[in-house]
């Protein structure tokens, strides 16, 4: 009887969490010899994926380390680890705040998966288990009776009976014209191509001005760039900063007992206005008072000066904004699974970039390093840019923002983060599933799965074998940039895919 064969696209957090959970369930229904794991990863090193093999050391975990545990329901193994490796690792807890609080770089975490990986598959190797990495980029795949068949980079081929998508975080073709340029740069990942190609003394652009912004920031910052640097982005919004300790707040407006009431008795989801709503009522009772709503917009305002106030606001522990989005990380994304498609776009539309700076903040040692490049005047954030364009005539970039006003700039680096829809999402395997009707595009973003069991759905049907997790699944699911959330999902898609094939005893 030949091996029924599981298959996992990408090697990066999300593709060994999925490998390391579908072994060991293997394992202990003692149904691993019947079943062999194959990982594709285009990259030398497993587990480090395109953010985790960085050698910047201010390329700094967004996240505390008690929330990235690559085990399912063990988000504080990571932290666990640092202790463990205390000797190791040194000043690589960049800002301590407490064993289990500590933010960590980048390159440590990608030793971590490396490590976690590397162990599981010598393991699964001696327990009888037939695993194996095979290392190129999957293409194309192609629908086989009893299966798949993963077209490869050097006209390979390689047959599955279950697929797993785990292609970690699209990069973003949003200026495909730009591409064969070579002052431009379409991600700040890796930063290796940067370093090599603009000079230090160089002014750089940066598109963009999130998470991935800071990034580009810290790697221009840790090489003693000496150039002005701006940031252009569409509402000029930087990440809010995150406090020493997050408050938990015991949320009493904004929780699924009420949204549930809505569906109860009204006999339909909840409205974005309404769950506004509900979250004004919360933020008031935090703050023990009316807030003046108009006065929290941001947009329009000077990036400097918001920093400068968004580090003090951490200090004293953070404000309602910041520390209800944290509270509700575990509730946010069933809460966004209750909305419909209509609503999930409003979102996006009217309060999406609000919610990501509160959401998604950098961490206070990150944020200090900004303000001293704002301090410098080596860094500025021009908003509300509206085109980009390679002038051969001017011999650089042209960024035109809405009121006319124009730039020149000779090196560019496409910072604007990771691509939501499957259109701009700068993959040759995504775009060939698209073509070929294997997946199908969620209109808030990212594919259609079913949420449940992480299967792949198209033509409104799931497959019975082809799952996906992470960055990919964003539309339908929220927090897709949090190890704890992909892991959690990793969980469900593990028990699903294992029942398919042994069944469920209970």
């Amino acid at each position: 009887m030949s091996l029924i064969n599981i298959t996992i696209i990408g090697g990066g957090a999300c593709g060994i969490s999925a490998f390391i959970e579908l072994f060991l369930q293997l394992r202990i229904a003692k149904s691993h010899e019947k079943v062999s794991i194959t990982i594709i990863e285009e990259n030398q090193e497993v587990g480090k994926g395109l953010a985790f093999g960085t050698k910047q050391p201010g390329h700094i975990l967004n996240t505390q380390a008690d929330l990235m545990g690559i085990h399912f329901t063990e988000p504080q193994h990571f932290s666990d680890w640092l202790i463990e490796h205390d000797a190791r690792i040194g000043s690589e807890v960049v800002d301590n705040q407490g064993e289990n609080k500590a933010f960590t770089t980048r390159r440590l975490y990608g030793d971590y998966l490396k490590e976690q990986f590397e162990h599981y598959f010598e393991l699964a190797k001696r327990e009888g288990m037939r695993v194996e990495v095979i290392r190129a980029s999957a293409i194309k795949i192609t629908r086989m009776t009893a299966g798949f068949d993963v077209h490869l980079s050097g006209n390979k081929k390689h047959a599955c009976n279950y697929l797993v998508l785990a292609p970690g975080t699209p990069v973003a073709n949003n200026y495909p014209e730009l591409e064969d340029n070579k002052h431009y740069f379409g991600s700040p990942w890796p930063s290796t191509p940067l370093l090599e190609n603009i000079p230090k003394d160089a002014d750089v652009a940066i598109l963009g001005s999130s998470l991935s912004a800071i990034d580009a920031l810290m790697t221009l910052a840790d090489n003693a760039y000496t150039g002005k640097i701006t940031c252009y982005s569409l509402d000029g919004l930087m990440p809010r900063v995150q406090s020493d300790e997050h408050e938990r707040i015991e949320c009493k407006f904004l929780t699924l007992k009420k949204l549930h009431e809505i569906q109860r008795n009204e006999l339909r989801n909840p409205t974005v206005k309404e769950i506004f709503c509900l979250f004004m009522q919360e933020a008031e009772a935090y703050a023990d008072g009316t807030i003046d709503w108009k006065a929290t917009k941001r947009t329009g305002k000077p990036a400097d000066q918001l920093l400068a106030e968004d580090i003090e606001i951490a200090r004293k522990g953070g404000d309602a904004l910041v520390n209800i989005p944290y509270s509700l990380r575990y509730e946010s994304s069933e809460m966004w699974k209750w909305l419909d498609e209509s609503e999930k776009l409003k979102f996006k539309k009217w309060l999406g970039p609000y919610w990501a700076v509160n959401r998604h903040c950098m961490p206070l040692v990150n944020a200090e390093r900004v303000r001293k490049l704002f301090e410098t005047k080596q860094l500025s954030v021009v908003p509300r840019l509206k085109e980009v364009v390679f002038d051969e005539n001017k011999n650089g970039f042209v960024l035109t923002c809405e009121d006319g006003q124009e730039s020149v700039e000779k090196y560019l680096v496409n910072a604007t983060g990771p691509a939501s829809s499957v259109e701009m999402m700068k993959s040759e395997l995504m775009q060939n599933l698209a073509k070929d009707n294997l997946i199908e595009a969620e209109n808030a973003g990212g594919i259609k799965i079913n949420t449940e069991t992480m299967q792949v759905i198209a033509g409104k049907k799931a497959y019975p074998n082809f799952y996906a997790v992470g960055h990919i699944t964003n539309g339908l699911l929220l927090d897709v940039n949090a190890v704890w959330f992909n892991v959690k999902m990793i969980g469900n898609l593990s028990r699903h895919l294992i029942s398919q094939i042994i069944g469920n005893p209970s």
